[in-house]
Formats: structure tokens, sequence, C-alpha cells
């Protein structure tokens, strides 16, 4: 035999009664993975809208630090590349309550200023993405026009859809909850 093909030949390593290791998620898998986190994401949805009525109906979402923290939860700030689902969505959701205009800021993709339609808070809203696979979105707090109303932000924070991406933050900054806790978090019960 060839010395180089016996040393680079393939070597079973795995015992003959046992399964091979499984790589990839099957097609009827990953459909249903998807079915679970878009229910998953229909809930936070909703949840979102109907504590966004609720903020209005009292003040306006500025007023309330919970709101704050998970609209401006950034990968950058723990230094990981990661995006935040809730994040995008309560970003997206709450977007029709600002005036947008251009920012003076160049560290994103995209920068623009925010202010509040009802109280003129402002916000920096930025944008990038890291790879074909990673994109995120933040609005950081610059001036908070409103007098802070609701119960303070906790840590480690509480998500429920949670974190994508090729790095994480320690379980003492972020933390996966079921949807009864990221609820009552939200709502401050």
């Amino acid at each position: 035999m060839n010395p180089f093909k016996k040393i680079f030949q393939k070597t079973k390593t795995q015992q003959p009664d046992q399964e091979p290791a499984k790589k990839y998620l099957s097609k009827e898998e990953t459909e249903q993975r998807n079915k679970e986190f878009m229910a998953r994401f229909e809930q936070v949805k909703n949840l979102f809208i109907s504590s966004l009525a609720a903020y209005n109906a009292e003040n306006c979402p500025c007023a309330y630090p919970r709101f704050q923290q998970i609209i401006g939860i950034d990968c950058r700030d723990t230094g990981n590349s990661f995006k935040c689902f809730e994040t995008d969505l309560l970003i997206n959701l709450s977007k029709a309550g600002f005036d947008i205009e251009k920012s003076q800021l160049t560290d994103e993709c995209t920068n623009e200023k925010w202010t509040c339609k009802k109280c003129g808070s402002t916000y920096e809203y930025g944008w990038s993405d890291f790879s074909i696979y990673v994109e995120r979105q933040k609005l950081k707090l610059v001036h908070l026009a409103a007098s802070p109303k609701g119960k303070p932000a906790v840590h480690p924070i509480p998500l429920y859809l949670g974190l994508m991406g090729h790095s994480y933050p320690s379980k003492t900054e972020i933390t996966s909850v079921d949807f009864g806790a990221f609820e009552n978090y939200l709502t401050e019960k």
C-alpha cells in the first residue's frame, strides 16, 4: 500500500451498532421548527402591539424603561455578533410613532435620528450587517423627554424569541424565558 494512502486513509470510528451522527435537519424537521418559530413570533408580535397601545394610552413608549431596554439591545455593547428578534420586531412596530431624519453619525450602514412624535425624546437608529447571514438594528436613547413611568429594566434581559448570530453574550446579560415570563416582564406584572 502506498504510504500516503495508509496515512491519509479514512478510518471508521463508529461502532457497527451505532447510527451515524446527524449533521442536518430533515426537510420535515426544518419546516416544523419554522412553524414553531412563526407561532412564537406571532405571540410576541401581538404582545408588542397590545403593549404599545397600552403605553400610548398612558403616556408614550419612551416613558417605559423596559421598552427602551428591548429596542436598545445591541451586540456591539457586548462585543458579540448577533441579532435580537425582539429588538427588530419592536423597532419595526414602533417606527410609526417617530419622525425620522438623517443622523450625523456614520458608524453604521444606516444611521437615522428618530424623534418621538408624542414626547420629543430622541434616539439614534443604526442598522448593520455582519455577514450574509447576520444583520441587526438598534435604537439607542439619546435624550429622554418623557418622565419615566414604568418599572426599571432588569438584568439579565429576559427574551422569548432570542438571538441569532455568530457569537452570543453570557447568560448574565441575556437569558431565555418562556412566553408567560416575557409577557409579565413587558407588561410589568
